[in-house]
């Protein structure tokens, strides 16, 4: 499976483009909103069936012997330079402050619980994106059957609401747990450059929040289209 999976991968994303490139010249010929929806459809259907692929390609990965997946590992701000280096006495420009806290590696020997956590985190963050383009193809299929305020539309943005919002922060718990612990294995194993020390504390992107405000507030407007809709199929 690890051995053909990216070939895979790269014939479906070459064939990606050229789906949306007929489909976007079928639109130009209607000026029906269908076309566009199929568009989206297709976009939508593809990217959350490649991200279902590539989630559960890369989790193998993280299990297979002699594979070393990229993931980011987390450290206290660092920049390699010699101890003995003055940057007051530098003549040419010179760092004073700062340096990094992450970098994208690949590590071999981690533990089976970190590479766990890291696995997890891969995971977590690829279904939430699963459950996003999952909602738009569901509602773009929905809309294309005559249905665009079937109630489902409703129920599912607040199941895809309730994924981000838990799965968003849950998938950067796990990455940036897993690369501490894997940053503080290989500092311990004497693997690290000199003065590298491994990271404290999380740092937390508020995005999943908005998505899930957003999310509720399209799930609203669902319902209310759903009922519109009743009444006006109860006066016909």
């Amino acid at each position: 499976m690890t051995t053909y999976m990216p070939i895979v991968m790269a014939v479906i994303t070459m064939a990606l483009p050229i789906v949306l490139i007929v489909a976007v010249f079928r639109a130009r010929k209607t000026q029906t909103a269908t076309p566009v929806v199929r568009i989206a459809l297709i976009v939508s259907a593809s990217w959350a069936g490649i991200t279902l692929l590539g989630a559960t390609y890369i989790t193998v990965l993280w299990f297979s012997p002699n594979v070393y997946p990229w993931f980011t590992l987390r450290s206290a701000t660092y920049w390699p330079v010699d101890s003995t280096y003055d940057p007051l006495a530098a003549e040419v420009p010179s760092l004073m402050a700062g340096g990094f806290t992450t970098a994208e590696v690949g590590a071999a020997g981690l533990s089976a619980s970190t590479r766990t956590i890291l696995a997890a985190g891969d995971l977590t963050g690829s279904l939430v994106t699963v459950a996003l383009a999952s909602l738009v193809a569901i509602a773009c299929w929905r809309f294309m059957q005559g249905h665009p305020f079937a109630p489902e539309i409703a129920r599912l943005s607040i199941l895809a609401a309730a994924i981000c919002l838990v799965g968003g922060f849950a998938a950067q718990v796990l990455s940036q747990w897993g690369g501490t612990l894997a940053a503080d294995e290989i500092i311990r194993a004497g693997q690290a450059p000199a003065g590298l020390e491994a990271a404290s504390g999380l740092s937390l992107d508020f995005w999943p929040l908005f998505a899930a405000i957003g999310l509720g507030a399209f799930a609203a407007l669902a319902r209310y289209g759903t009922s519109l809709q009743r009444e006006t199929e109860g006066l016909v």
